[in-house]
């Protein structure tokens, strides 16, 4: 089957998905996860949001209900844009107001002709003026319109109930919302939905760039991770194991037949957006996006803030998230593979010529980061710490060639190029990746190894 060739499932295959849903729930260690409260041996106690995962063909008829059980009152506003109204905001507008909800239907609007809103605190304030009061909010579409539907519920104290539209990012069942603010890119904590609906049609016929944008970014959570229980060992962080294995036995279904995603084969587009949801929930139980958000997003999130600055368009963040996971693999490869580093601070600091206007805020972020260096340094420096790191860390990690052969397998992005933009622009924004947050990663190692600045270059004309 051609990747852009419509699927359609017949009533026997969605009985077939269903099974396999459920299936791919009960390797994930727990099929009644969500909505649960449970002590984990973490340490916290977790309760689990959101309550619901509906992904069947009759989603849609079961939201009116949910938004009922869940409402303050009979108001609703439905959210969406310009593509996901055809798809499932006007079903999902008449299916509440079936129920006998009074629906304001806000259509968010493209900043300009064939560019998507993007999800920036001058979109957002324009957006809750059209929004106004609502007793649930139900945003239909991908990574903006749902993270505007968690913000937009959390101001107003109500819940939202999320439909999907495509399986592009993790987002959708986390409490967190990336948000730029003043062109910086940011994350806010807010509330996860109490439910994600979503129709395996709308899913399976997402524009398949979404897609394997959503491959892109479930392929950095062990990076990701990784770089969490780096801090955890270095400096004591809180980490979460159940968290991190989540998606272990779900993984190998599109990591090891990324040509399953190519035909969107039901069953490999079931279990891609099962991992995302999941990815999702272990951002909601580490009350961060630690799990699944590492070095390998910094990368992306730098060529979104850069690419602002020049005045051009990036690309979707899942597909530059996947570029940027196969770059953090192939450093962690050459730090990891170094028997006793010379671990030296850098005098770097922030390059105020390349963050331009947010170079300020960027400094604010780093000095937070900077105690840490130090501690870094400190701890690698004695003992058995170093040979420690590599021997829990390694494990952890896939091979550049993993990650790199899967997106290419699926026709995802792999090279700058197919990012629409030059090695240099990425190389630069690997350079610079480190300076704009204060969480430690990969990127930081690396440079405190001495294998970043100076091989930068070579990786990036390796492998991009």
């Amino acid at each position: 089957m051609a990747s852009g060739q419509r699927v359609r499932l017949g009533s026997e295959e969605c009985g077939v998905l269903r099974r396999i849903w459920s299936n791919a729930a009960m390797t994930s260690q727990d099929a009644t996860l969500y909505g649960s409260t449970f002590a984990c041996p973490c340490g916290k106690t977790h309760t689990i949001r959101p309550e619901r995962i509906i992904y069947d063909r009759d989603a849609l008829t079961q939201l009116g209900p949910l938004a009922r059980q869940h409402a303050k009152g009979d108001s609703a506003s439905v959210v969406y844009d310009a593509r996901t109204a055809a798809v499932a905001g006007v079903a999902a507008a008449d299916a509440l107001a079936g129920e006998g909800f009074r629906v304001k239907r806000v259509l968010l609007a493209d900043p300009k002709p064939g560019h998507s809103p993007v999800c920036d605190d001058l979109t957002f304030a324009t957006l809750t003026q059209q929004v106004g009061w609502a007793d649930v909010i139900v945003p239909v579409g991908s990574g903006v319109i749902s993270d505007f539907g968690k913000m937009l519920a959390d101001e107003r104290k109500v819940a939202s109930i999320c439909v999907a539209t495509a399986g592009s990012m993790n987002g959708y069942a986390s409490a967190n919302v990336a948000l730029t603010v003043g062109g910086l890119k940011t994350l806010l904590h807010s509330n996860a939905a109490a439910a994600v609906l979503a129709r395996p049609d709308d899913i399976a016929n997402a524009p398949y760039e979404m897609t394997v944008a959503g491959l892109g970014d479930v392929l950095a959570k062990p990076v990701s991770s990784a770089d969490w229980r780096m801090n955890h060992l270095l400096f004591g962080d809180y980490y979460c194991q159940r968290s991190v294995d989540l998606i272990a036995q779900i993984e190998p279904k599109y990591l090891n037949d990324p040509l399953g995603i190519l035909a969107r084969r039901p069953e490999s587009i079931a279990a891609l957006f099962e991992a995302l949801l999941l990815t999702g929930v272990a951002m909601t139980m580490a009350e961060s996006s630690a799990p699944a958000s590492g070095g390998e997003h910094m990368i992306s999130h730098t060529l979104d803030m850069k690419s602002h600055l020049l005045g051009r368009q990036h690309d979707l963040h899942g597909r530059q998230v996947g570029v940027g996971t196969t770059l953090a693999a192939e450093i962690y490869r050459r730090v990891l593979a170094i028997d006793s580093p010379r671990w030296r601070l850098s005098d770097r600091g922030v390059d105020g010529g390349f963050w331009g206007p947010l170079a300020d805020a960027a400094r604010q972020e780093y000095q937070a980061k900077v105690p840490r260096l130090g501690r870094a340094v400190e701890s690698l420096s004695h003992g058995g710490t170093w040979d420690a790191l590599r021997r829990e860390l390694s494990p952890m990690l896939h091979g550049p060639e993993k990650i790199h052969n899967c997106l290419a397998q699926a026709r995802g992005a792999t090279k700058a190029a197919d990012l629409g933009c030059t090695k240099d622009l990425l190389l630069e924004c690997l350079l610079h990746a480190h300076e704009f947050r204060s969480r430690f990663t990969i990127l930081d190692l690396a440079i405190l190894a001495g294998v970043l600045p100076g091989q930068a270059g070579e990786i990036v004309e390796q492998w991009a």
